[in-house]
């Protein structure tokens, strides 16, 4: 069970329904994209233990989303990820087009996820990150890599 991340783990122990069930696959999928929102929506300087945990402040992005902050952005999204989520390895973003709403942007987040199973192969891993005007990122897991 060590796919899930510690305080899963001990939530597991707590309600064992809450993982009863569920694949390994799908388990590692929703622990890393779960991890990964908490990880994008700290903000850098804010977590004792490590200030370099977490995203600058987006507060202000509302009015620009030029070139550069979507590049930028991106770069931190992976810095981050290649740090702090070991699980998820040769991370690489794009930018989207968002159709729904002129204030946000979209990426998509894939990679390899590594499997601490000997019989259990890497599996591909895709997300779609959108960071709305108040730097916000919401995080939904693709199913389909």
């Amino acid at each position: 069970m060590s796919n899930i991340r510690l305080f899963e783990r001990l939530t597991a122990l707590e309600d064992p329904g809450r993982v009863g069930g569920v694949p390994y696959d799908r388990q590692l999928r929703d622990s890393v994209a779960r991890h990964l929102e908490r990880l994008l929506n700290t903000r850098a300087g804010s977590v004792p233990i490590d200030h370099e945990y977490g995203m600058p402040d987006m507060s202000n992005i509302a009015g620009s989303f030029a070139l550069g902050t979507t590049e930028s952005l991106s770069e931190a999204i992976i810095r981050q990820a290649a740090r702090y989520e070991r699980r998820l390895r040769n991370a690489r973003i794009t930018v989207e087009q968002e159709q729904r709403e002129v204030i946000t942007l979209r990426f998509e987040l894939r990679g390899q996820l590594e499997s601490d199973r000997a019989d259990a192969p890497d599996q591909a891993f895709a997300m779609i990150l959108r960071v709305n005007s108040a730097g916000r990122i919401y995080v939904e897991p693709r199913t389909s890599a």
